[in-house]
């Protein structure tokens, strides 16, 4: 599913003229995209914002995924009583959708490419497994 949802906003990216590849780097222009979407968007159309957290979350969780693995799983958010769909990436948590929605709605302080970096520099630090 969120691969779908990654693969819809590499289509979507297109119409902005951009040419999202999965690399990090397309993270930069996926930031100034939303930084755009924020200054266009009102704080009620809730659903526009769910929408648009599920899709350019699932881009940004495939960029994670794809170069560090992980599995897509359904599981309990732990700042609150209900379901969300969460990255698990060598033991580490991600909810990529819910950083999205906090981006459009709270501002450049929760900047997804900065997130991206402190996620790669976190997981990067960490031991890689054995293959045997």
């Amino acid at each position: 599913m969120m691969q779908a949802f990654a693969e819809q906003a590499v289509r979507l990216g297109r119409d902005f003229k951009l040419n999202l590849d999965y690399s990090e780097r397309s993270l930069e222009e996926v930031e100034r995209l939303l930084a755009r979407f924020q200054d266009e968007i009102s704080s009620s159309d809730a659903n526009k914002i769910d929408d648009m957290s599920k899709i350019w979350g699932g881009y940004l969780g495939e960029v994670v995924r794809r170069r560090f693995g992980g599995e897509w799983s359904i599981e309990k958010y732990p700042a609150g009583d209900f379901l969300i769909v969460t990255l698990n990436v060598n033991g580490a948590r991600l909810f990529p959708s819910m950083k999205v929605h906090k981006r459009l709605t709270e501002g450049s302080s929760e900047n997804i490419w900065s997130f991206y970096q402190a996620v790669r520099d976190k997981l990067e630090a960490q031991p890689r497994a054995k293959v045997q």
